[in-house]
C-alpha cells in the first residue's frame, strides 16, 4: 500500500506457493484471488472499498483448472454488489473469445472488463456501448527481455526438446510497465480508456 497499490488481483499461477494461503485468507490484505473457484478455496474473490469495488475471475477456455461458469458467478457477485458505483472486472483468461463475450455481457452493469492472463497487451481498448470500458488483455509488468517475463534459454529448450525445464524469472534490465487508464463518471459509466505502457531502464 505504501507503493500506492490499492489491489493485487490473481490467476490460475496464486496455488504455486502455499506460502500464499495465509495472506489470501487475511481479509485486510489487499490480494484477492479468481471468484469462480469452488466453496472452501482459500482467500477472496472480491475487494470493495466504499462506493469501488474489484472483482477477480478466471475463464474456463484453455485454462485446465476446473471453476464455476465465471458468468454465472459475476452475476451472483452483482447482486452482492448492488449500489456500488464503480466495478472493475479483471478476467484472467486465455481465450480472447471468452473475454470479449463478457464485456459484451456486462456492457452497462460495470464500470470496467479487463482482460490479463496472456502477458501481451492488446490494441482494442475501447468504451462500450452501455458504458463499460474494455481491453481484452493489460499486459504485465515484467523484464523487457524475456518471454512472458522469463528467461528465454529454459522456455526455448522447452519448445525444442518438448522437455520439462525451470523456468525462472529476468531479474535485471529493462521492464515494460502495460496498463489502462480509465475515466468514469459520477454514475460509474466509462467515459474513456486508454493504454498507459512504458519501458522502465535498467
Amino acid at each position: 500500500r505504501d507503493a500506492g497499490v490499492d489491489v493485487f488481483t490473481s490467476g490460475n499461477h496464486i496455488w504455486a506457493k502455499r506460502e500464499i494461503y495465509p495472506v489470501l485468507e487475511d481479509q485486510s490484505a489487499p490480494l484477492i484471488r479468481p471468484l469462480n473457484y469452488p466453496p472452501g478455496t482459500p482467500g477472496r474473490g472480491i475487494h470493495r472499498d466504499g462506493d469501488v469495488a474489484v472483482v477477480n475471475l478466471i475463464g474456463r477456455t484453455f485454462m485446465g483448472d476446473s471453476v464455476d461458469c465465471p458468468f454465472r458467478s459475476i452475476d451472483a457477485a452483482l447482486e452482492q454488489l448492488a449500489g456500488v458505483s464503480v466495478i472493475i472486472v479483471d478476467l484472467h483468461a486465455e481465450a480472447t473469445s471468452e473475454k470479449i463475450a463478457m464485456g459484451h455481457y456486462l456492457d452497462g452493469r460495470v464500470s470496467a472488463v479487463v482482460g490479463t492472463h496472456t502477458h501481451v497487451p492488446t490494441a482494442d481498448t475501447r468504451v462500450l456501448p452501455g458504458g463499460t470500458a474494455y481491453v481484452s488483455d493489460l499486459g504485465m509488468v515484467g523484464a523487457t527481455n524475456s518471454v512472458l517475463g522469463m528467461e528465454y534459454e529454459p522456455v526455448l529448450q522447452r519448445f525444442l526438446t518438448q522437455l520439462p525445464s525451470r523456468w525462472d524469472p529476468v531479474k535485471t534490465g529493462p521492464a515494460m510497465f502495460n496498463s489502462v487508464f480509465v475515466t468514469v463518471d459520477d454514475s460509474g459509466r466509462a467515459t474513456a480508456i486508454e493504454r498507459i505502457d512504458r519501458e522502465v531502464p535498467a
